[in-house]
């Protein structure tokens, strides 16, 4: 157990141990970037990733002071600018028509973005016929007449100060008749024009043909009794693993608790029969006094199998009999290796039988204490693991600040 708890230490000493290196480096790497290094000259982010601020200690007329300066990305050359621009144009030109094939022919909404070349470009859109086209490109199909209309787009392209403009004409309509999209579109457009004129009464009849199409109608099905079904089913199985699961934390439990059991009946098996007991007396003495301990509440596993065992003896089934009983129907092997080993010695008979039990009795009380160790290192690990996740928000919430401030 001792040597669990120097390991443990070991481990958290590591985990100390690599924090403080990994920190005193960070300490070492901001001096000489702020104590050092810097000489009063601040390297600006590239064109149009924005501002960036620096914390700065400021000295003067033996005044100290903390000052925080904002320093503005870089800005772009009037060539630059202009290569931009026109890049900006070949992505609206390549993306602004969305789904639809053509400008003569749109019936799909527009893309219309609010800014281009990876945001260094803003776009403002307006348009010569109010109503039909939204600022991000949206038709609204229920302004656009039947024939269609002609719509003049502008895109005002600004950089900073300067702007230029880009126009551009298309032609909206409304979907084809003879696509799936087109279809739909004018039986909604009925729906709701029988909506609309049929308000005043107090039901609305569907429409049953549109555009030389017959329209059957039906409700939704929602399908609830299917989810309740499927709902009963998934809870039933999920009781029935949770009843399995249950059941075999409690069969490993109880074969646990017979383990503990074991050294102990082992000794007392062989003192008494060392004593010069026969087997039946000895288990007789046992089992009369684990019956006074059982008064009190105390169940135990072990016990309540060699009283079984016992009971069977008594209602006439023979020694060696019930000790196979008792082997064939343990799940622990160690019962089912001392069950063999007792059976044997009661078949055949030996001399050896006090020599094999203190034998057993040392390899019982060697796995108890295997046992006790294993279950003090598991809950060593149990506890590491918390106590590390500790340390890794803390090394987060120190150490990621600090990187993030180094612009590698």
């Amino acid at each position: 157990m001792q040597k669990n708890h120097d390991l443990t230490s070991k481990q958290l000493i590591e985990i100390v141990v690599v924090c403080v290196a990994l920190g005193i480096g960070l300490l070492i790497h901001d001096y000489l970037e702020t104590r050092i290094n810097f000489d009063g000259t601040i390297k600006r982010s590239a064109a149009g990733t924005g501002n960036t601020t620096e914390d700065l200690e400021l000295n003067f007329l033996d005044q100290n002071k903390e000052l925080s300066v904002e320093v503005s990305d870089q800005s772009l050359s009037d060539k630059e600018i202009s290569t931009k621009i026109s890049q900006a144009i070949e992505e609206i030109e390549a993306t602004y028509l969305g789904r639809n094939k053509s400008a003569n022919e749109v019936c799909y909404d527009l893309n219309l973005k609010s800014s281009y070349c990876d945001g260094m470009i803003d776009a403002y859109w307006t348009f010569d016929k109010y109503g039909l086209i939204s600022s991000d490109g949206k038709l609204r199909t229920a302004e656009i007449p039947e024939e269609g209309e002609v719509v003049n787009l502008v895109a005002q392209l600004s950089y900073e100060e300067r702007t230029e403009l880009y126009s551009f004409s298309v032609f909206v309509c409304h979907k084809s008749i003879n696509t799936l999209d087109g279809q739909l579109e004018a039986i909604e457009k009925a729906v709701k024009n029988v909506d609309s004129t049929t308000r005043d009464k107090d039901k609305m009849v569907l429409p049953t043909e549109v555009e030389d199409m017959k329209l059957s109608w039906k409700k939704k099905m929602d399908y609830r009794g299917l989810q309740v079904i499927i709902l009963g089913i998934v809870t039933v199985l999920g009781i029935q693993l949770g009843k399995k699961k249950d059941e075999k934390k409690a069969k490993q439990l109880e074969i646990a608790e017979k383990e503990k059991d074991y050294p102990m009946i082992v000794s007392e098996l062989s003192i008494l029969m060392g004593a010069g007991m026969s087997f039946r007396k000895a288990l007789e003495r046992i089992i009369a006094r684990y019956n006074q301990k059982k008064k009190s509440g105390l169940l135990r596993p072990g016990y309540e199998d060699l009283s079984v065992t016992y009971r069977k003896m008594c209602d006439g089934l023979g020694e060696v009999a019930a000790l196979e009983d008792l082997g064939m129907n343990s799940e622990s092997k160690e019962y089912r290796k001392l069950a063999m080993l007792l059976a044997q010695n009661l078949r055949k008979g030996s001399a050896d039988l006090i020599s094999c039990l203190e034998k057993e009795e040392k390899y019982a009380f060697e796995m108890r204490k295997q046992r006790a160790i294993k279950a003090g290192e598991e809950a060593s690990t149990k506890l590491l693991i918390p106590m590390a996740g500790m340390l890794f928000i803390v090394i987060v919430i120190l150490v990621v600040p600090a990187i993030m401030q180094m612009n590698i």
